[in-house]
């Protein structure tokens, strides 16, 4: 109930504007290795294999490492929840050009239809009936997690296949 409040508070900073972003360094190497930690006990529990890649060359990296952990969080948590026993999940941390980078979650979940992708990011939808009674949430997580990255000047894509997974 308390992550649902504050997803929510975080929300409406964002929406209407006054969400404060600090400005610090980030190590992503640590920060990716902190937010692989915090879920070890669901990676344990369905035997799923995280593999971490980090491009050496993302060094000065700025941004609000709380909020950028959060994001990380959600994504990597999402991805957990819809992949099966023993399945699979990829953070990668890549350049993009000399000034920006890409955080990339892939899995080897359920996958999303082309016809639910426009919802994926509205707050308090659940894509499916069927797997909303499976697996638990409260349909704020990759809304809050979009406007983040696009509070950071960031943009999120989306690319899936039913059955075999998303990226």
């Amino acid at each position: 109930m308390l992550q649902l409040i504050n997803d929510v508070l975080d929300l409406a900073k964002v929406e209407s504007g006054k969400i404060e972003l600090r400005a610090e360094p980030i190590e992503l190497a640590r920060l990716v290795g902190e937010v692989r930690d915090v879920l070890r006990t669901i990676t344990a529990n369905k035997h799923i294999k995280v593999e971490v890649e980090v491009s050496p060359e993302l060094t000065g990296v700025v941004g609000d490492p709380s909020k950028l952990k959060q994001i990380l969080y959600n994504y990597v948590s999402n991805a957990l929840k819809f992949s099966p026993d023993d399945g699979k999940v990829w953070i990668r941390c890549l350049p993009v050009g000399s000034e920006h980078f890409r955080i990339e979650v892939e899995d080897t979940g359920i996958g999303i239809r082309s016809e639910d992708m426009d919802r994926l990011f509205v707050e308090f939808q659940q894509l499916d009936a069927s797997t909303a009674k499976r697996f638990q949430g409260t349909g704020l997580g990759l809304a809050l997690t979009k406007r983040l990255t696009e509070a950071h000047g960031g943009h999120v894509e989306v690319r899936s296949v039913v059955g075999k997974g998303s990226v």
